[in-house]
């Protein structure tokens, strides 16, 4: 029972790195001209609901719906990330015959 109630102190932690991480990774598609600012900015706005997350767990750990407004913008951001990534950022290789 130790190692489950552990497991949910380490989920919350977790939300803290992994918030922190998309800093770094929006301010650098924002700054980049392959992929869009708009998504720059999504990751960004991603970042900053999972640090709010990661609050309200530490403060309010029983009042779940206060981040609930905040998944959409979680989901747009990192679903829109990688949609972007498998359809427009593959490029098709031109075929050269080697004769």
């Amino acid at each position: 029972m130790f190692f489950l109630s552990l497991s949910d102190s380490a989920n919350m932690i977790l939300t803290l790195f992994y918030g922190a991480w998309l800093f770094p990774l929006g301010y650098l598609v924002f700054k980049s001209g392959f992929l869009p600012r708009a998504l720059g900015v999504l990751l960004l706005l991603d970042g900053l609901s999972l640090m709010i997350c990661f609050i309200q767990l530490c403060l309010f750990p029983a009042y779940q719906k206060l981040t609930y407004p905040l998944y959409p913008i979680m989901f747009i951001a990192e679903f829109g990330l990688a949609m972007w990534l498998i359809i427009k950022g593959v490029k098709e290789q031109k075929e050269t015959s080697s004769s």
